[in-house]
């Protein structure tokens, strides 16, 4: 028998103090709000807008896009208030989703990928559940009522904070003694046709709404804005467009040089359209501005659909070769030895990628069967022939000397041979010491690993705009000429890559 006022807490929101004002809920979270809330694949009764099972509770989100959706009751169930005790943290059936109307906005939610998450029985007091969510659409429009997953026919991205790279400045002001005026035209869309879809580049101005009238005010603010939206051919999932979402992320770190975060994806499906939010979008804050960027939009807009889907394309085919730079490059702090090896394997995949396997040389391949023909114990030429069977491979330091020396930067082959050299043994030494080789003050192998991934950063980034289609002169324009080039060439010549005396290219 539980003693009366029993209660089994596993209450675990994570949710940031709130205030009540008003009866709102005020709070640094993206969105909160209490709504009604039931299983999506419940039947509403005609003329209403949820069935009578629904509970209360309130939705949050945080930056991050962790979602939480704490209810003030349970959801209808097999076991009762009771699972909560018993299903705590389990994830439940992929086409297990909840439905939501939220109360002050009057917006329709719905959370899918979703998980047990806090909660609470008591035998003498409110029990209640809630749940954790990998994604939460959020519409003014209606949700099917079929349990088909979710298909939507656009992706549809504002570039607030991309304005430096954009380069966007369309609003003419004039000052006079007495006047001041400010003129703005709309520019017209950018469209590329892709294989698989529409790419599109749209241009809109924030200010006072259109009105046939004119206003009067103490303060005039007016925004220049754009947005970029991919329409596929074919309906997509929502699973696609998030990756469809995340290729794009990934192309404007790789083109700003920044690890800015793209506002949250819209999903347009016919005339709805639905906000995404989904945990683990937060990236850094700060807007990357003109003197950070890699490109600018002016630069590229005649090919810019062609380096899309040029990126969209190798994204897939060279997979870790791409993404093991990008996994640098996304706001996590890590140690300098793991930053290092990192860039150092997602190099040597993208060789491999690009070169495939080395085939074996004929006379060095009947070499190595006269040599296993005289070994008379079968344990002995099988551990022998393993271990030649890789000996025609080029080395590490062969396969960054070949990768690097592609990019249009003209080192000097001894010096670059050098760099190669030195970084293969450094990461043999990580990988197979776990640090450096010989006693030593490790502080100073760190800084020397800090400076080599600094540099192998700065060609890694131009390798993969160099494979996407981004001009060379663009690439030594920025590491030689750049407003960052001063900083760039200081790293280079810290790992010997240019010599002391160098003050620019010419000078190589």
């Amino acid at each position: 028998m539980r003693p009366d006022g029993f209660s089994y807490g596993i209450r675990e929101t994570g949710a940031r103090p709130v205030k009540q004002k008003w009866g709102m809920i005020l709070s640094d979270k993206i969105l909160e709000e209490r709504g009604y809330f039931w299983w999506h694949e419940e039947p509403i009764p005609k003329g209403h807008f949820a069935p009578s099972s629904l509970v209360t509770g309130t939705l949050s989100i945080n930056e991050i896009g962790k979602i939480h959706l704490e209810l003030d009751g349970y959801l209808n169930g097999e076991h009762g208030p009771i699972a909560t005790l018993i299903d705590r943290d389990r994830e439940l059936p992929g086409d297990k989703a909840i439905q939501g109307k939220l109360k002050d906005s009057n917006k329709n939610v719905l959370l899918l990928g979703l998980r047990k998450h806090g909660g609470r029985f008591s035998s003498n007091g409110v029990s209640f559940e809630g749940f954790a969510a990998t994604n939460c659409l959020v519409t003014r429009g209606a949700f099917p009522l079929s349990n088909d997953p979710l298909q939507f026919d656009a992706l549809d991205v504002e570039l607030t904070g991309m304005e430096d790279w954009l380069r966007l400045g369309n609003i003419e002001t004039k000052r006079t003694r007495s006047r001041i005026t400010a003129r703005h035209r709309l520019p017209k869309s950018d469209m590329w046709q892709l294989d698989d879809g529409i790419l599109t580049i749209r241009y809109d101005i924030s200010g006072p709404f259109p009105s046939q009238y004119s206003r009067r005010s103490h303060e005039l603010t007016l925004i220049e804005c754009a947005s970029i939206n991919f329409s596929p051919k074919n309906m997509l999932p929502l699973t696609e467009m998030r990756t469809e979402y995340g290729r794009m992320q990934d192309l404007f770190i790789l083109l700003t040089g920044s690890e800015y975060s793209l506002a949250w994806p819209r999903l347009k499906a016919g005339k709805d359209t639905f906000d995404l939010y989904f945990h683990g979008h937060g990236r850094s804050s700060k807007a990357p501005t003109w003197d950070d960027c890699w490109t600018n939009f002016v630069q590229l807009r005649e090919r810019f659909g062609e380096i899309f889907s040029l990126w969209r394309r190798k994204h897939n085919d060279f997979g870790p070769g791409f993404y093991l730079y990008l996994g640098t490059r996304r706001g996590m702090k890590l140690y300098v030895e793991h930053r290092f090896v990192n860039l150092i394997w997602g190099i040597e995949s993208l060789h491999r990628k690009k070169n495939g396997r080395s085939s074996m040389p004929t006379k060095l391949e009947q070499k190595i069967q006269r040599i296993l023909l005289q070994i008379e114990g079968e344990d002995d030429r099988e551990w022998l022939e393993g271990r030649l069977r890789n000996v025609s491979e080029p080395s590490l330091q062969q396969r960054l000397f070949e990768i690097f020396r592609h990019l249009p930067f003209d080192f000097d082959r001894k010096r670059l041979n050098r760099f190669c050299e030195e970084c293969a043994r450094c990461r043999n030494d990580i990988s197979h010491f776990g640090g450096q080789r010989h006693e030593g003050d490790y502080q100073n192998f760190v800084i020397d690993v800090a400076k080599k991934s600094e540099a192998i950063g700065y060609l890694y980034h131009a390798l993969l705009l160099q494979e996407i289609g981004i001009d060379s002169a663009l690439l030594r324009q920025w590491i030689f000429d750049g407003p960052k080039s001063f900083a760039v060439k200081y790293t280079l010549r810290e790992v010997g890559l240019l010599p002391e005396e160098a003050k620019d290219h010419s000078s190589m």
